[in-house]
């Protein structure tokens, strides 16, 4: 159903500012325009929305289109490893592929409740222009809200990395070299295409990571930018390995070099953050960037805790995203934040312990601050992207025990309605634009192809695990400014480990 008016009436309003209401919410032109109790419908399209709850709609801050159907393909490993299996060893993937992707990702996140997307999506330099536009079409034909930021790189992942403690010589690149021009041409000729021509669709720049890109590529991408009063979005310090690896490089931290490149700024949402140091921290809040944690690919790839706590109390804004499937297995942002909430019981004591309403209101003001929009809001003004649940299995006493329901107990299945734009997409949980049926033939033979290529992709990883796994240990080796992984005690001490197989510890006075 699309309207140019939408009045949804008598939902028990949940949003991030006051307590829970019952009240019609109107909706103009795509924006909230009223909020309050027994509005006269007029000319516009009603909704029943009675023994509903009406939020706004879940923001994912961080994730790669590209990875929607490798879900359950790639096993545990850090990341450096894991980029080997679930990214070098992929099959190849043509303009119509990435559409089929990236559909499957956004229908995922719609029938669960999540409206709008940060897709850092990787595009190949031969033929960005068509994967770009698969991708930007798969969101426009779902009704999804997205920020596409085209994560483009020109240096080959062994390039970034230091073999120094390796004990033979370096992999050669498994990519060819690109021309930094060609891709500047490409991202220049991709804003001239989508900026301002969509009303829910955003070009942003994204390179992959500072690490990973040319300096050359990187003041183009800065310069870029700056010109065209773009958002910005990279990965950075995702893992303790980096840390070394990147001051080596730069001879300062990366987050010192993107702000001497004037890329850190409101404009900014920075992926994972979990290395960073307090001086890193405290230059990413002075500049008002955002910080986006992805609690699931973090656990699945050892990557560490990020200290949500600290942050909030010292003002950062800190968005949420799922990242791809790849490093996560779903596009479920119920669970991500129910993640985010549990894991900071890791760290600290239990009273800074952030509970499951500041971890909701996080995601949706920062993931608002990420893709630069009025959203994450029923305030009017805010563009009109709502969701609404059946209220089956929440209890709808009090702000902040729905709330917690909602992050502890909800994984899609309550919602009924979603609307983005001011327009219905999702209506008694199914898409009203796609057809489900055709998109889930595409996906399954798609996936089919993605799953037959496993064994190519082991022989691959096998290649290279070796050299990448002493690497890996020797840094993880190194002291660090700060630590971000938990430390666990042993079960058994070296005295019963040594005895572990030889049965029962006879005890003090032998056998």
């Amino acid at each position: 159903m699309t309207a140019s008016e939408l009045l949804i009436k008598g939902a028990v309003v949940l949003d991030v500012e006051g307590p829970l209401r019952q009240a019609d919410i109107r909706a103009e032109g795509g924006a909230i325009t009223e909020v309050g109790p027994n509005l006269a419908a007029g000319s516009a399209e009603v909704i029943d929305a009675d023994q509903m709850v009406a939020m706004p709609g879940l923001i994912n801050a961080h994730t790669h289109s590209g990875q929607n159907l490798d879900r359950g393909a790639a096993p545990n490993l850090p990341l450096d490893l894991w980029l080997i299996w679930a990214v070098y060893g992929n099959v190849a993937r043509d303009a119509e592929d990435r559409y089929t992707l990236a559909m499957a990702g956004a229908l995922e996140m719609l029938e669960s409740g999540c409206t709008a997307v940060l897709d850092h999506a990787w595009m190949p330099p031969w033929d960005f222009e068509a994967h770009a536009e698969a991708v930007m079409s798969a969101y426009a034909d779902a009704g999804m809200r997205a920020g596409l930021a085209p994560m483009i790189q020109d240096l080959d992942i062994f390039e970034s990395m230091s073999f120094a403690a390796a004990s033979g010589p370096a992999p050669e690149p498994m990519a060819d070299p690109v021309d930094p021009a060609l891709l500047l041409g490409a991202m220049a000729d991709f804003f001239d295409r989508w900026q301002g021509t969509h009303p829910r669709l955003t070009p942003m720049v994204g390179p992959s990571a500072p690490q990973r890109c040319s300096h050359e590529l990187m003041e183009g991408l800065a310069g870029l930018a700056r010109g065209r009063g773009a958002l910005f979005h990279t990965h950075v310090l995702e893992t303790r390995t980096q840390i070394a690896a990147n001051r080596e490089r730069y001879g300062r931290s990366s987050v010192d070099y993107l702000d001497d490149l004037g890329l850190l700024s409101t404009a900014a949402s920075l992926a994972h953050c979990v290395w960073m140091d307090p001086d890193e921290f405290a230059a990413v809040r002075r500049r008002g960037a955002t910080v986006v944690h992805n609690p699931v690919s973090n656990l699945r790839c050892g990557s560490g805790l990020l200290p949500v706590a600290d942050l909030l109390e010292a003002g950062v804004s800190v968005a949420v995203g799922a990242d791809g499937a790849a490093s996560n297995d779903n596009q479920n942002m119920f669970e991500a934040m129910k993640f985010a909430c549990l894991m900071q019981t890791l760290h600290g004591s239990h009273q800074r312990w952030p509970q499951a309403p500041a971890v909701w209101e996080m995601g949706l003001r920062g993931g608002a601050a990420a893709l630069g929009q009025p959203i994450g809001s029923l305030r009017p003004g805010s563009r009109a992207d709502v969701v609404l649940l059946s209220t089956n299995r929440h209890v709808p006493v009090n702000r902040d025990g729905l709330v917690t329901s909602l992050v502890l107990a909800e994984h899609g299945q309550s919602v009924h309605t979603v609307i983005v734009e001011g327009e219905v997409v999702v209506s008694a949980g199914a898409s009203t634009r796609v057809d489900e049926a055709e998109a889930g033939r595409r996906s399954r033979a798609l996936q089919q192809r993605i799953h037959s290529a496993l064994p190519e992709r082991q022989a691959l990883y096998d290649k290279y695990s070796g050299v990448l796994t002493e690497v890996h240990d020797d840094a993880m080796a190194q002291p660090a400014p700060v630590e971000r992984l938990a430390h666990i005690t042993p079960a058994f001490g070296p005295r019963e480990a040594a005895a572990a197989g030889a049965g029962p510890d006879p005890g003090p006075g032998g056998p």
